[in-house]
């Protein structure tokens, strides 16, 4: 399965690593991530975060957090950028 998304904001934490904050474009936001690669790169859905609230103090369910597996260089994500989301077991 391929779903596409856009890059919100990347976030790298000294000791608590990286996090990457993207909206889902096309797609239905039911599935789930145990393993995929994001833009080329190895990724989990961190799910210990609560969801990001609109407007209206609703929960965002278009919007995701995902962690590389392995520590990414600053960079490889930009806002606005369009990614792809493969998920080989789906």
């Amino acid at each position: 399965m391929v779903l596409s998304f856009e890059i919100i904001y990347v976030y790298h934490h000294h000791n608590r690593g990286q996090f990457i904050f993207a909206k889902l474009l096309t797609g239905e936001s039911g599935f789930e991530v145990k393993d995929g690669i994001f833009g080329g790169i190895p990724i989990y859905n961190y799910v210990e975060m609560p969801r990001m609230l609109d407007e209206n103090g609703e929960q965002r369910l278009d919007v995701f957090v995902f962690c590389p597996i392995e520590p990414m260089q600053k960079g490889n994500f930009v806002q606005g950028q369009c990614v792809e989301l493969v998920l080989p077991n789906q």
